[in-house]
């Protein structure tokens, strides 16, 4: 649910318009306060689809036991979806949620510090068919220039050039060294 969203726009997530739909679909609302429009903040609905076979990763399914817990009721209506746990009055911080998502999800996926998850998601979704033009927008991206620029960079500094490269051959080709076949007379 998180990926496509940093740390910063998900703190911001008001907990009383989210819902569950007719449809099943978690609905809510960012709001992005580094983005304005005629200086009025925007507000972005999402729409969370349940994930159709994992119920224990399904962010439909949190929401819905998060709704119906007693911390949770009792919490004023103008708070945040995200909360401190020790004392749900409390919004939870973006460095907080930030720490939170790099030592649950990043460094599973890789050892590189400093990796957004925005940046890996995108890498992923793009592996699995979403379009380019699909990621730019939903993990609102600049341009589809800033993404490919960032994504490459990412993309990269993951790759394994020395194994890519340098691996045996199973074409049958030849290697020529450039000092076997270049001549300076």
């Amino acid at each position: 649910m998180s990926a496509f969203m940093r740390p910063s726009d998900l703190t911001r997530i008001p907990f009383a318009p989210c819902c569950i739909s007719a449809s099943g679909n978690l609905l809510l609302q960012v709001v992005a306060s580094k983005e304005t429009r005629k200086k009025r903040r925007i507000i972005k609905p999402f729409a969370i689809h349940p994930h159709r076979s994992y119920l224990a990763r399904c962010p439909v399914e949190c929401f819905r036991m998060l709704s119906i817990h007693s911390a949770v009721l009792t919490r004023p209506s103008n708070s945040n979806l995200f909360v401190k746990l020790n004392n749900t009055h409390k919004p939870l911080t973006s460095s907080t949620l930030s720490s939170w998502l790099h030592r649950e999800f990043i460094s599973l996926c890789t050892s590189q510090p400093g990796v957004p998850i925005r940046s890996l998601v995108s890498f992923r979704a793009l592996g699995l068919g979403v379009s380019q033009a699909d990621i730019v927008t939903l993990s609102n991206w600049t341009s589809s220039i800033t993404f490919r620029n960032h994504y490459l960079r990412d993309h990269m500094a993951t790759m394994d050039f020395t194994y890519t490269i340098l691996s045996d051959d199973t074409t049958g080709e030849v290697f020529v060294d450039a000092s076997d076949s270049l001549s300076l007379d």
